[in-house]
């Protein structure tokens, strides 16, 4: 997979590991659309069966592990998504505040959005890797289909750690100067 070449190719260490994290934001945003087409099969899955439970007696109302599967799909595609989604600038944010002042506080805002959310993305990365560690450990399964936890916990904790890359490398963009959003990235357009 490569990635779009942005206008003038930068060199040296800060621009590598910007390109690193972006080509694994993007793989995650490609995982992340597979998740969202797994979860709309299983709901259209879920609706037909449903529907012929109508017409059929011994045909069950539902799919046992529809439920239990959309969350785990809705949950990795969100984590999986969102370093694409910081690195393309779609992020919900407050821009009244970059504004005020006509601009003069939107790098010291930038700065300080950048050091917090790579400390609160680190933390819930770390977290959730030790979760599925600890799961995997003790062996857990889930209720309804006996799934190992800490598959889907892993694709969390995946998700997690390229939104904290995709941070960090945000922090360190916005303590140099570069620019900190590459729009070409994005799979859709900012909603003004």
């Amino acid at each position: 997979m490569t990635l779009p070449s942005t206008p003038q190719e930068e060199t040296g260490g800060i621009a590598v590991l910007q390109r690193t994290a972006d080509l694994l934001s993007v793989t995650g945003g490609w995982a992340a659309a597979g998740c969202i087409l797994g979860l709309t099969g299983l709901v259209l899955a879920e609706i037909i069966v449903a529907f012929l439970a109508r017409f059929i007696p011994a045909m069950p109302s539902g799919i046992g592990i529809g439920w239990e599967y959309s969350a785990y799909l809705m949950g990795s595609s969100f984590l999986l998504g969102a370093g694409m989604t910081l690195r393309a600038g779609l992020q919900l944010r407050v821009e009244i505040l970059l504004r005020a002042g006509r601009g003069r506080f939107a790098a010291a805002l930038e700065l300080f959005s950048a050091l917090l959310g790579t400390a609160l993305c680190g933390f819930l990365a770390v977290t959730l890797v030790r979760l599925a560690l600890r799961t995997y450990g003790y062996g857990e399964v889930s209720q309804d289909s006996f799934t190992p936890l800490w598959i889907p916990q892993s694709v969390l904790a995946l998700g997690a750690t390229i939104l904290a890359l995709q941070m960090a490398v945000r922090l360190i963009a916005a303590l140099t100067g570069r620019p900190l959003d590459r729009p070409d990235l994005g799979a859709a357009t900012a909603i003004e």
